[in-house]
């Protein structure tokens, strides 16, 4: 059984007006337990919705939403489909409640009724994970941006989710943030084996996924391992390649046999074992 899964799911933001947006047309597609995920597409591809479908914030109009088999429509599922699946989203500033980072943090466990010891152990645990225990008497407003997205993050993690969809989390950050919370959710699913379902638009950051789902116009357009990045559809369906692949393309046509490589490492390794 899947730990996500979307049959035929649709959904539509004004439905039954004039102003009728249609975001996710029959979309279908599978998550495992323990596979980091990149939800790639333009913008109003509809991915930020399918975000909103994975733990109950939306409901499908048709179709079915499971997740751990349970079905998102029925209301008493909700709870325990919430707290499997954790959403971080774009901006973090949204998401804080508290003027000191480690109240911050704790909002979640709080609200779920927890033991005070259980809750101090998982604020603790949450800002170890992401790098920011030594910020925790701290307050917010004094982080970088990427440093916020950290503590967002470690507020998803407190609630020990077994999934995490990141919606658009690193699209407001520099290239340093960008990297940091690339680091630390990588890691979270390499050693924790946390199901991260990345959503985003920058092409190097599916590269380091395991799988790939390609929207376009609310539909899944492309669905694949890593090697969907070489597809030639993706530039038709608006996206960049991955510089390294893009590089990696070319060179393969011109002769310089580096074969299918997804980063600048594995680039720049491979070319020297060419030459």
């Amino acid at each position: 059984m899947s730990f996500i899964e979307f049959d035929n799911v649709s959904y539509s933001y004004s439905a039954g007006t004039k102003n009728e947006v249609k975001a996710v047309k029959n979309v279908s597609f599978s998550i495992e337990k323990g596979e980091l995920v990149a939800l790639v597409g333009h913008n109003g591809s509809g991915k930020s919705t399918i975000a909103k479908l994975m733990n109950g914030l939306l409901l499908p109009q048709s179709g079915l939403v499971k997740v751990n088999g349970l079905d998102t429509a029925d209301k008493k599922n909700l709870f325990d489909i919430r707290k499997s699946v954790g959403i971080v989203f774009q901006n973090p500033d949204n998401q804080m409640v508290a003027t000191i980072i480690e109240d911050d943090v704790a909002f979640g466990p709080e609200n779920l009724g927890l033991d005070p010891k259980e809750i101090r152990e998982r604020v603790d645990f949450a800002l170890k994970s992401v790098g920011m225990y030594e910020y925790r008497e701290d307050a917010p407003f004094r982080l970088s941006g990427g440093q916020k997205q950290r503590i967002a993050i470690a507020g998803v993690l407190a609630i020990c989710p077994e999934a995490m969809v990141l919606d658009e989390s690193t699209s407001m950050l520099d290239p340093t943030g960008k990297k940091e919370i690339m680091e630390v959710v990588t890691r979270l699913n390499r050693e924790k084996g946390m199901t991260v379902i990345m959503i985003t638009h920058f092409m190097e950051e599916a590269a380091l996924c395991d799988k790939i789902i390609v929207m376009n116009d609310g539909s899944v357009a492309l669905s694949g391992g890593r090697q969907t990045l070489y597809d030639d559809r993706l530039v038709e369906l608006g996206l960049k390649l991955p510089m390294s692949c893009s590089v990696a393309k070319r060179l393969n046509k011109s002769g310089m046999n580096v074969g299918e490589v997804y980063t600048p490492e594995q680039l720049a390794e491979a070319i020297c074992r060419s030459l």
